[in-house]
């Protein structure tokens, strides 16, 4: 039971954790939007930089809109599938094998569970302690080889 609380409530973080960036940049494009209206109706070129006067267009406004709206879309789109490829969250690594719980029966290999939820890359090499044993292992395999 402890369990299943435990994967609502890092499921709900995650959610929260997405809403709160989506709502941060859904608020970034808004103020592109508004910006670009603020510049068709007020010309704020010819108020800030003593450009031209110019008319208000409403097909220039509607099509910049049109494209902050997709880049948007894209944008938010982009970073919910980067979200996913984050691991967060309490793992449970067995101490022999090294292998991750992903259910009660059911474990996967570390690397394996890495490479399929992250965007990192595995490599295998030996710390200096465990080189040091393996080549006391193997020295002693060889003197037990010798006649």
């Amino acid at each position: 039971m402890a369990d299943i609380l435990e994967e609502r409530q890092k499921r709900s973080q995650e959610k929260d954790g997405m809403i709160s960036v989506a709502f941060w940049q859904l608020m970034a494009f808004l103020m592109l939007i508004l910006l670009i209206w603020a510049n068709e109706v007020l010309d704020i070129t010819s108020l800030w930089f003593s450009a031209r006067e110019s008319e208000m267009n409403i097909y220039r406004g509607c099509v910049l809109t049109i494209g902050v709206i997709i880049v948007a879309i894209i944008t938010v789109g982009h970073t919910y599938l980067q979200q996913k490829r984050i691991i967060t969250g309490l793992l449970t690594v067995c101490s022999g094998c090294r292998k991750i719980r992903l259910d009660d029966h059911l474990w996967e290999q570390l690397d394996e569970y890495v490479s399929d939820h992250s965007l990192a890359l595995i490599s295998h090499g030996l710390c200096p302690h465990c080189f040091e044993a393996m080549k006391r292992e193997v020295e002693a395999m060889e003197i037990e080889k010798k006649p």
